[in-house]
């Protein structure tokens, strides 16, 4: 008997979406491949931090999920300690249920120590992901907004009064990597 000699990441990545269902799949993985984006953090205080994150997906788990990572300060070869001020280096692993035809969503970061769990789903032409409400009692939703094959505006948005009003905590404006060349 032969020894495989696959290796993890053959494992996890795949080509393409799961045939069963596929067209529900590119709800995400229409952003399969590589993104630039440029953010801004707006504070409670007025504050904005403004930031540069490399962001990428790709399909996983036999094409049957869309996993991403988020990373900023964009690393090229620098190396960025644990808990340096800024610092995220996190993965999204999205995965369609087709019994309750939206996603379950789980976010972890591990530089900062959180995870989160929502339920993604088509709105309109939007994709909105809502979370259960944190420890704060706090509702957070992150909303994908003015789509195209080549970009993508992303919030981060918070709610203290269980949905009634929202407040940006976050903007991204993301760009495909190689659209910026076209």
């Amino acid at each position: 008997m032969g020894m495989r000699t696959h290796t993890f990441i053959d494992g996890l990545v795949s080509g393409g979406p799961a045939r069963e269902h596929a067209d529900k799949l590119m709800l995400y993985g229409q952003f399969v491949g590589e993104w630039i984006a440029e953010a801004r953090e707006f504070g409670a205080d007025g504050s904005v931090t403004q930031s540069t994150w490399d962001i990428r997906f790709a399909w996983v788990l036999e094409g049957r999920a869309v996993q991403d990572l988020w990373i900023t300060p964009v690393r090229g070869d620098a190396k960025v300690g644990w808990s340096e001020p800024g610092n995220r280096y996190s993965t999204t692993l999205r995965m369609y249920d087709p019994s309750i035809d939206a996603w379950h969503i789980l976010w972890a970061n591990p530089p900062g120590g959180r995870i989160i769990r929502q339920i993604g789903k088509k709105v309109g032409d939007e994709i909105i992901q809502l979370s259960d409400p944190d420890a704060q009692g706090m509702l957070s939703r992150w909303v994908y907004r003015h789509i195209t094959s080549t970009s993508f505006t992303w919030f981060n948005e918070r709610s203290e009064d269980n949905g009634q009003s929202w407040r940006i905590v976050q903007e991204m404006r993301a760009t495909r990597v190689g659209a910026l060349t076209e």
